[in-house]
């Protein structure tokens, strides 16, 4: 297994390279990210909204970076509270919440929750790099569930698999 590890610093954002995979998770130049998302955006890319809830910058801004390149328009908030705040805002439905599940104030699964009575048409995709918490067993998005770290790859592709299934479907999957 090949792997990069160490801290983020400067301009470097959270990535991992485990074998030939770029990871989102541990250090890597930002270019390199960039150019493994053009290749996957083809395969798995959109012209869907997203709203990315993310409290980790490096996180956030990688995440933000790979999905963008994919054609997907994103809604960016670092909190459950700014989430909520940027989605009174907008004037056109969220496609997909793609939420951290560990943050600050309120949860992951509790914007989820909250998004069900808001926007019911709205797919969930929540991640987390806690995949051992009680949170999974008990939450009915683990179906819809990332682990962090993730590559490019699974991200786009769990992203796309969650937005092709039917919205009239989506509530009973959940």
């Amino acid at each position: 297994m090949n792997s990069h590890s160490g801290t983020p610093v400067g301009g470097a954002l959270i990535v991992e390279r485990m074998m030939g995979e770029t990871m989102i998770g541990e250090t890597m130049p930002a270019e390199i990210i960039a150019n493994a998302a053009l290749v996957q955006a083809a395969c798995w890319g959109g012209p869907e909204t997203i709203l990315l809830v993310e409290d980790e910058g490096f996180v956030r801004k990688i995440t933000a970076e790979v999905l963008e390149s994919a054609g997907y328009k994103l809604v960016i908030a670092r909190s459950s509270a700014e989430a909520l705040d940027a989605y009174r805002q907008l004037s056109k439905p969220v496609d997909l919440l793609l939420a951290d599940v560990v943050m600050p104030g309120m949860s992951g699964c509790d914007l989820a929750a909250k998004f069900e009575s808001l926007c019911p048409r709205t797919r969930v995709l929540l991640m987390s790099g806690y995949a051992g918490q009680s949170w999974c067993q008990v939450s009915p998005y683990d179906k819809t569930y990332l682990a962090k770290p993730f590559s490019v790859q699974t991200l786009l592709k769990r992203v796309r698999e969650v937005l092709d299934t039917n919205p009239a479907d989506w509530r009973a999957r959940a």
